[in-house]
Parts: C-alpha cells; structure tokens; sequence
C-alpha cells in the first residue's frame, strides 16, 4: 500500500508482502506491507508519514532498483522501518532511492556505525562489556592461538572471565551452551569450538567476523529497548524477547554516549547488572530494531515524522530545554497525567492541560503540523517540568505565528517563561516563510506582558480588546 506523499512529511519504507501480489503484476511488484510491519505502517499513516512499501527479497538478491520501484519518485526524505539488512545493501538501497529523488534519513555510514559492534564499542566502552574481535570470512574459524590471544585481553582482575561468542551483530543465544557461551575464557579448547561452531551455524549470514564480549551477571528483571532520535529518546519498552517484563532503565549515564555516536535514529537494550548498574548490552539501527508486542508505537512514529519533516524534539539554550509534546503523549497531559515528565508540582499546570487537549483535537481533525504545536518547558540541567509553551498554530498565509506559555505556580518569577519565550521565537524566527512571532495577552494581566517585554517583543496594539506584542526581529504587527 502507497499512501500519497505530503510536503511537510517524510515518507516510511516497508517490506513488501511477498505472498500477496498486485494481481497481474511482475513478481516482486507487491502492494501490501509485509504483515509482520502492517500495525507499524498503520501507526506511521496515524502519525501522518506517507509510506511505500520496498520488495525486501528483490534488495536482498542485489537488484535495489527493483525493490524501490514501486516507491513514489521525488519522495525526498525517507526512513525504513522493515527487516535487518546487511550494511551494503543498505548502502545499494541508498542508492536507489537517491536515483528517483529520495533520501534516506540514516546514511549508509550511520547505518553501518549503530548497527555493527565495531562502530559503536568504542563509544559505548564504559558502558558495555568488554568485547575484541577478529575480522573473518564465513566458515573460516580462527587460529587457537588468535582467539586465546584476544580472549586474553578481556580478564578481569581476577582472572579469566566466561565470554559469550557472536558476530559483528547477532549471537546465537538460543542455542547457549552450543554456539555462544565459553564458561572460561582461558579454555582455548572449548573457546575454539564454540566459535566453530557458531560460525557453522551462522553460514553465509555471518557478519564480519568474530566477537568475543566478557559475560556479565545481569538481574533477572528482562532487558529494556530505548529508541532514541537525534539524542533524544523517544520510546522505552520491554525487550521483544521478554514482552512480560518491563523494566525501567536509568538513561542518565546513556544519553551523552547516544549524543556522541552522532547517528540519527538508534536503539540501545539495556540490563541491570547484578550489582545495580545499568548497562548498555546491545546498540542496533533504529529501522531494524524490533518493536515488542503490547507497546503502544505511536510516539515513535510521531517522533520519526516530525523529525523527519525537519523539525527539532528539543530546543535548548543555557538553562532551559523546551520538549516537544507529540499527540499521543499530549492526549495524557490533556488528561493531567504527568505523561512521563518530572513537574515541578506534580502534575502539569491546568492551562497546560488545556492545551495540550486543543492540539489532540487539532492532530484528530488532520490539522496538527509538525513543529509547530507545544513544548513542555524544562530545568534543561534537572529535567524537571515547569510548564509549557508553543504555537497556537503553524504560520498562517502572511507569515504570522502565535506562541503562548504556561508555568506551574512553582516555576513562576524566576525568568524561565522569558528564557523559554526568546528561545522559541528565535527558532521560530529562523523558519522560512515565517515574518511575524507575536504573542496576545489579556489587557489586566500585566506579568505576562512583563515577560513579553522582556524577551524583546514590543506592543504593537490593540487587537479584539487584546494587547499584541510582535518580536524585534519580525517588526510586523499581527
């Protein structure tokens, strides 16, 4: 199914249905998403994203023109959702793409980056097991000697270290004792048969090479998935392999190191160790990860929509970082649940709460625009919630854009409504087509007009009994 493209959204690329083909048509030309991606190509629709579906088998084989040809030409910026694929055919559907005038949002070098243990260790080594490898082709098991020498370098201070065996990306943990675990690293013997082994059973889907990671005892509470985009999560849930258990992992000391690997659109899987400590077990490529069943994928897909149309989840400057509040998690505000932030009292703010509820409806009525609806108003250094500010609207036909902002009783008189208001109309400001920011504010409510004024806008009026305040950078009046 192709669902028609929009100016101001990306589109998402699905495996086709190799089962269910257009009737009539070549093998290969399928219409359906694959059925296993059908409820996430609903939800990217919901989300608003245009999406087309890829013949997985047709790329796979080494024909990417094939596989995109039922994609729209012109699509301009595109994310894939859909099987895991190796990084050079990744690169080749790149390609493709790029020849009928689209773009992948994740470059084959980020793709390869997140999706390969190489790319990533090194920025994730104070956070993951120690790990080495060997590069290899399938079916050419290492020299004894070559493996003792890099299990060597994994002991621990107290000496060798059981190790867990796999590839580039995959282990073979199901089949644990046989092809993936070594219960003492200096056991070259039983070390040499299990990469043997496992290299047997991987084949040609084999990647890369060898990968020996120090085993650590890990709590028996079920790993967690965290999607992140442009460094900010967006997603967290249980393990697709443990769906029952839904641990909520501590990001604090895993945000910087997403931050530093510079790919856009990742996921790191996370345990707690036996002593406490939250460590990152695997990164992967955001577009092949898996989704668990039972969670709710409408943020992400909200997220990778607004994202990709060019617009930021988070707006920061010295103390203040501004988040913005997608639908889904909107329709929870508008409830005054807390919706995942930390408030200052509690619970979020009632004129928060409000509008929040105008942009579900908004969004419900198909008139929600990306970018342009509310942020919630953080302690950039906390992370607490303060309040809110946004849009009420994108820009209309003369380039004028409204903002309004919200602050908990708590959070008042201490400069974040002025801090949050410059921030948001510089950005606004710096928006093609945009001529006007300006704020309406009730004649007797004076503090606001107070903050206005000192975030640098200047009244310019009367307008239906209300003052009008327009930014010194867009000096037209509302």
């Amino acid at each position: 199914m192709t669902v028609a493209l929009a100016a101001d959204r990306p589109l998402l690329l699905f495996p086709g249905d190799p089962l269910r083909p257009r009737r009539g048509a070549p093998p290969g030309r399928t219409l359906r998403e694959d059925p296993h991606f059908a409820a996430e190509a609903a939800a990217a629709r919901s989300a608003g994203a245009a999406t087309a579906v890829l013949d997985h088998e047709a790329l796979l084989a080494g024909d990417a023109a094939a596989a995109v040809a039922r994609v729209p030409r012109g699509a301009g910026p595109a994310w894939y959702r859909g099987w895991m694929l190796p990084a050079d055919r990744y690169a080749e559907l790149a390609a493709a793409l790029t020849a009928r005038g689209g773009r992948l949002l994740t470059s084959p070098a980020s793709y390869r980056t997140a999706h390969e243990l190489p790319g990533w260790y090194d920025t994730f080594r104070a956070l993951t097991p120690p790990s080495a490898w060997l590069p290899c082709a399938p079916g050419q098991t290492p020299e004894r000697t070559a493996l003792a020498h890099l299990a060597a370098g994994l002991g621990g201070p107290d000496g060798p270290r059981p190790l867990l065996v796999k590839d580039w990306v995959k282990s073979r943990k199901h089949e644990w004792h046989e092809a993936a675990y070594v219960p003492d690293g200096q056991d070259s013997e039983r070390l040499t048969s299990v990469v043997a082994r496992f290299l047997a059973l991987q084949e040609e889907f084999l990647t890369g090479g060898v990968v020996l990671r120090a085993f650590e005892d890990f709590a028996a509470v079920g790993e967690a998935r965290v999607w992140w985009l442009d460094g900010e999560p967006v997603l967290s849930g249980p393990h697709p392999d443990t769906p029952e258990l839904r641990p909520t992992p501590d990001l604090s000391h895993v945000a910087a190191a997403v931050r530093e690997l510079g790919a856009r659109f990742i996921t790191t899987d996370l345990a707690l160790r036996s002593d406490g400590v939250w460590r990152v077990v695997e990164v992967g490529d955001g577009q092949v990860s898996g989704l668990p069943t039972g969670t709710d994928h409408r943020p992400l897909f909200e997220a990778l929509v607004t994202v990709g149309a060019g617009y930021p989840l988070t707006l920061t400057a010295g103390r203040v970082a501004l988040r913005a509040l997608l639908p889904t998690t909107a329709a929870r505000v508008a409830d005054g649940e807390p919706a995942g932030f930390d408030w200052i009292d509690g619970a979020p703010p009632e004129t928060t709460s409000g509008g929040a509820g105008i942009a579900v409806r908004a969004a419900a009525a198909g008139h929600y625009r990306p970018g342009w609806g509310i942020f919630v108003l953080t302690d950039a250094t906390s992370g607490t919630a303060l309040g809110s500010i946004g849009f009420h609207g994108p820009p209309d036909a003369d380039g004028c854009v409204e903002i309004g902002y919200d602050l908990s009783p708590s959070a008042r008189g201490a400069g974040w409504a002025t801090e949050a208001a410059r921030l948001l109309t510089s950005w606004a400001a710096s928006q093609p087509g945009v001529r006007t920011v300006y704020a309406l504010t009730e004649p007797e409510n004076v503090p606001s007009q107070r903050v206005l004024e000192r975030a640098g806008f200047r009244f310019t009026g009367e307008r239906e009994g209300l003052r009008a305040y327009a930014a010194p950078s867009t000096p037209t009046g509302p």
